[in-house]
């Protein structure tokens, strides 16, 4: 987050922050890749979830203006409800176009090495309303895996991990469904890998 808030250099090149979230998507693969490539060994994107969701807020206030815009040209006064239902339908689409590009990219791109960098993502303790969209997109989009339809197979990278709590995710937890989601993507995908941050020693 601190990286991307109030823009950065990299390569000569001043990157501004981002006002939309499939452009910090696709400043944060930009990163991501280079970093990786100047290093050995693995790479990894901490709670992308808190890092995507002030950027999906953005979107939002961006699709929602956008709406009320088009419809106040009629002379209609705009449904607040459906502008929300547009907005929020505008960004669940960016989050599966964002994290589909991070596949394609992270698994078809190599390093400067020639290799394929191994890049982990962990998410899954963000529970604002974006941040909670982040996890459960993220998890949709790779137990679907990528390929022609009929044909589509989970990627490798990036790795995900599940942070586990069990006071949001355990048994009866107000976000237990994330946890369900998260399991049945690990039985399509392999991953996410579980870290439990629950228990003395744990965190």
């Amino acid at each position: 987050t601190e990286v991307l808030t109030g823009g950065f250099e990299m390569g000569n090149v001043k990157y501004t922050e981002p006002n939309t979230l499939d452009v910090a998507f696709d400043v944060i693969a930009d990163i991501t890749m280079s970093a990786a490539a100047c290093q050995y060994g693995g790479f990894t994107l901490p709670r992308v979830d808190t890092i995507l969701a002030p950027y999906a807020e953005k979107s939002y206030k961006k699709y929602f203006d956008e709406y009320c815009g088009i419809i106040s040209e009629y002379d209609i006064e705009p449904d607040l409800s459906r502008a929300h239902a547009y907005a929020n339908r505008k960004v669940r689409r960016d989050f599966e176009q964002g994290f589909q590009a991070w596949e394609m990219r992270f698994n078809t791109v190599g390093s400067s090495r020639g290799d394929y960098p191994f890049i982990s993502v962990s998410l899954g303790l963000d529970t604002s309303r974006f941040g909670l969209m982040a996890t459960e997109t993220a998890l949709r989009v790779r137990a679907v895996g990528q390929g022609d339809p009929g044909k589509k197979k989970p990627v490798l990278f990036p790795k995900l991990t599940f942070l586990y709590d069990e006071a949001l995710h355990g048994e009866n937890a107000p976000y237990e469904y994330l946890f369900d989601i998260a399991l049945e993507c690990s039985s399509k995908a392999m991953y996410p890998d579980f870290l439990s941050l629950t228990g003395e020693g744990y965190i």
